[in-house]
């Protein structure tokens, strides 16, 4: 009897060691995921009933092709862009996600009329649905804009401003709306705040002129042509390339009786139009 107690307690030492064992290994591969419930499965070992495996849970590996997707559109690689976020919702229809990226990229193509519907389907998921989701309305404004809906375009793009008041890009669209209704003073008074939000940011010169040559367009129906002269001149300082902000200028200079300098302004927006007619690359 003895013998057989010490031959139990040995076993029994035995099956603890394996599951301690066990217990550490899958542990280390698992870490804080996994859950061990050791007594159980002891006491099935013990009655002799083959203990099957805890499932882990993983996590699903992240998709590589989100990065690619962003990437891409950061470099201005629109069409490539497309080709990714369109195999990915082949491969997932009901991601709302992957339809945003897709939409976004047709919108980037200035296919506004394709992609609408996916903008409108991200716009209407929660807030929370995926990373993006919030700002999916500010993409949405802009391509109600450029089909001509300026009202759809105004509720959309106020929507994310009551959201995201600093965002400059969205007070931008609102001036341009606003002027589009020759609502002249709430303009104004967009273009001047998206300025103010710009700043002197880093890398924001294009922007900043961007909004300074709407201002001065703002400016010049209103017959403040001093005033319009400033905001070209500093456009075209900020961006030389800014070939609409030339044209503009050489006008504002028409009206204030200074034709040698609007012949120059006009000069240098000819000459911006031919290098870009050269550089085009060929068909």
């Amino acid at each position: 009897m003895r013998e057989l107690r010490a031959q139990w307690s040995a076993a029994l030492g035995g099956l603890i060691i394996c599951v301690e064992a066990t217990f550490f290994e899958v542990s280390h591969a698992a870490g804080a995921h996994l859950a061990i419930q050791a007594p159980r499965e002891v006491g099935r070992a013990a009655s002799g009933v083959p203990a099957s495996p805890e499932t882990i849970r993983s996590p699903a590996p992240v998709d590589p092709r989100w990065e690619v997707v962003r990437k891409l559109l950061r470099s201005g690689q629109y069409p490539a862009a497309e080709s990714v976020a369109r195999a990915m919702v082949k491969d997932r229809p009901s991601d709302v996600r992957a339809g945003f990226y897709l939409g976004l990229a047709l919108h980037k193509e200035k296919r506004h009329g394709e992609a609408l519907a996916y903008l409108e389907r991200a716009t209407a998921a929660p807030a929370d649905s995926f990373p993006e989701a919030p700002h999916a309305v500010h993409y949405l404004g802009w391509c109600r804009y450029y089909l001509g809906d300026l009202a759809g375009a105004r509720v959309a793009f106020t929507t994310h401003a009551t959201a995201f008041p600093t965002y400059d890009d969205t007070q931008f669209a609102l001036g341009l709306i606003a002027y589009e209704e020759d609502r002249l003073v709430e303009s104004e008074a967009y273009f001047r705040r998206a300025l103010e939000l710009l700043g002197e940011q880093q890398g924001a010169a294009r922007e900043r002129a961007k909004n300074l040559a709407r201002l001065g367009d703002v400016l010049l129906r209103q017959d403040q042509l001093p005033e319009a002269e400033q905001c070209y001149r500093r456009a075209v300082e900020l961006f030389e390339q800014h070939g609409e902000a030339w044209s503009k200028l050489a006008r504002v200079l028409d009206r204030l009786g200074r034709p040698e300098d609007a012949a120059n302004a006009r000069a240098r927006q000819a000459a911006i139009k031919a290098r870009t007619e050269t550089e085009k690359p060929s068909p």
